[in-house]
């Protein structure tokens, strides 16, 4: 069985729904106009008299329809250009920090062509969050020991905290910039299509939204009840 996964959150998901609406239109407006034919010529005049009123009916009657017909396709409009937007590929919608600019000689380049530096996204993990270190050097090391044969893509770092057990938190980013193979798929999918398919892939339940912090993004956290209800988190 083929299952094909619709993101309706996504731009061109919008897009098709715009123009969706404009091609429904058109084909409303075709077959009001079409099935009306007889009814705007009217009845066959019989004599000049019935020919001159026939022509006026016939006016008259095409005027109406052609009212309908703009009333159809203002319908149309309107839906296609007030239907909310969507939301940019989960690729695209990442935080970046502008790094400051190497000093080159001015006679390098004119003022006036200089470009801008492009914008970066600077990714690693921070020392402390709250009651959690980040564990480094040899500690870390034991760790990644540890969870050797199960490492996934991209990067990992442990943290010490509250709670039982040397490592109270992982944190695991892949980042588009490590793998050209993830960076092709995340160019289609939106944030809120990630977060539905990784908590439904974990099978995590209670999945709440929480505030991601200034840098914008997705933050949402649920429970793993197949593993003794730990906190996962993307």
């Amino acid at each position: 069985m083929i299952t094909l996964s619709v993101d309706t959150t996504s731009q061109s998901y919008a897009d098709g729904q715009s123009l969706g609406a404009l091609l429904a239109a058109a084909v409303a407006m075709a077959v009001i106009w079409f099935a009306t034919r007889t009814w705007r010529r009217g009845p066959a005049p019989t004599n000049a008299a019935d020919a001159e009123r026939a022509g006026a009916l016939s006016v008259r009657r095409g005027n109406i329809v052609r009212g309908i017909l703009l009333a159809v396709a203002a319908a149309g409009l309107v839906r296609a250009f007030t239907s909310p937007g969507g939301e940019p590929p989960a690729a695209a919608a990442a935080p970046v920090t502008q790094e400051p600019a190497a000093q080159e000689p001015a006679a390098q380049a004119p003022a006036d062509t200089a470009k801008p530096p492009e914008p970066k996204r600077v990714i690693d993990a921070a020392v402390q969050v709250g009651a959690y270190r980040l564990l480094t050097g040899a500690e870390a090391a034991e760790y990644e020991q540890r969870a050797a044969g199960k490492r996934p893509s991209g990067k990992r770092w442990f943290y010490d905290g509250p709670g039982e057990g040397p490592v109270g938190a992982i944190l695991q980013i892949n980042a588009v910039e490590w793998d050209a193979r993830l960076a092709d798929e995340k160019r289609s999918d939106t944030m809120t299509h990630e977060l539905r398919n990784f908590f439904a892939g974990a099978r995590a339940t209670e999945v709440a939204a929480f505030e991601a912090g200034p840098w914008g993004g997705r933050l949402s956290c649920g429970f793993l009840p197949s593993a003794g209800r730990p906190i996962v988190c993307a």
